[in-house]
């Protein structure tokens, strides 16, 4: 039997062999990216990574259990790949007194037969990420897009607005006031049990104003009368998609939403054609927000169980 290579930590060290891993995939999930689980890493506990099998096997504890944090890459040997997986995350629970049952989490559409087929095993629906067409953003045409194409047009009418690529040393002290302004304007919408979350998805917005741009990910603020009242950022995911990771606006500045979404898609990423705005988490007011850009497609993503 081979012998498992020592686990690793997950780091700013591990960056180049995730991205290597992520972009064999053809349609990735949000999730499938170095940068954002490194943003969102208060949300995740002893995160490790193993090659097994010459798999790339992500492992992290969340919400009290542990988890392949899938899919392996590139699946070769999969059925004896993903067995030691589960022992791995057995022996994890056990000796952190976990009851609760490991699982391959967000595996995505393209590799669900690749999973389907395994025994002893079966795929349960997990999330969902939204996916639109960049140009149906950017251009807000059509009747279906009305309200957001009038609501986008006052901002520009009516404000005097700069926008700014995104830069740590000029705009991350006016980002930390605009999130600590949207914070206090959005928790009281914000439901009891979506608290925890909306602190993390705080705390991932203000982590990627330091890494933006070691990471590569493209910024943008939009300033109205000298203030930033809109900060955006996301990443090119391959030649077809690019991601969003993160859209935060003054919510008293009617329009701004409209305009900035459409503005960073036109200035940084025109040439792809689909962006991922990431999925919902089960919060409300995120899915609402996602149903309104009238997705092209709803992406599931998978998670693997052992049967029952």
């Amino acid at each position: 039997m081979q012998k498992l290579e020592l686990t690793q930590k997950f780091s700013l060290e591990s960056k180049d062999v995730f991205e290597k891993a992520y972009s064999s995939l053809k349609f990735p999930l949000s999730e499938h990216s170095f940068a954002w689980i490194y943003l969102w890493d208060s949300c995740y506990k002893d995160i490790e990574w193993r090659m097994i099998n010459r798999n790339l096997c992500l492992f992290l504890t969340f919400e009290g259990n542990r988890y392949v944090w899938g899919p392996v890459l590139p699946g070769s040997r999969l059925g004896e790949t993903i067995g030691k997986c589960f022992s791995l995350c057995e022996d994890y629970n056990v000796n952190n007194g976990i009851s609760k049952k490991p699982a391959v989490m967000y595996i995505p559409e393209e590799l669900k037969g690749d999973y389907a087929s395994l025994e002893g095993f079966e795929l349960e629906e997990q999330n969902q990420d939204y996916i639109y067409k960049t140009r149906d953003v950017i251009e807000l045409s059509g009747r279906k897009y009305q309200d957001k194409r009038n609501k986008r047009n006052f901002f520009v009418k009516n404000h005097n607005f700069v926008v700014e690529e995104y830069s740590a040393a000029r705009h991350k002290k006016g980002c930390i006031d605009l999130l600590e302004r949207w914070e206090k304007q959005k928790e009281a919408a914000v439901k009891e049990c979506d608290k925890e979350k909306f602190e993390a998805e705080l705390d991932a917005n203000k982590k990627v104003l330091d890494y933006a741009e070691s990471f590569g990910i493209k910024g943008m603020v939009v300033l109205v009368d000298g203030i930033i009242e809109g900060l955006i950022f996301g990443n090119r995911t391959n030649e077809r998609i690019c991601t969003m990771f993160f859209g935060k606006t003054n919510l008293q500045v009617k329009g701004l939403s409209q305009f900035i979404y459409g503005e960073f898609l036109k200035r940084f990423f025109s040439n792809c054609e689909l962006v991922n705005d990431m999925e919902d988490w089960d919060v409300s007011y995120l899915r609402h927000s996602k149903f309104s850009y009238k997705p092209l497609m709803v992406k599931k993503s998978h998670k693997l169980v052992k049967s029952a």
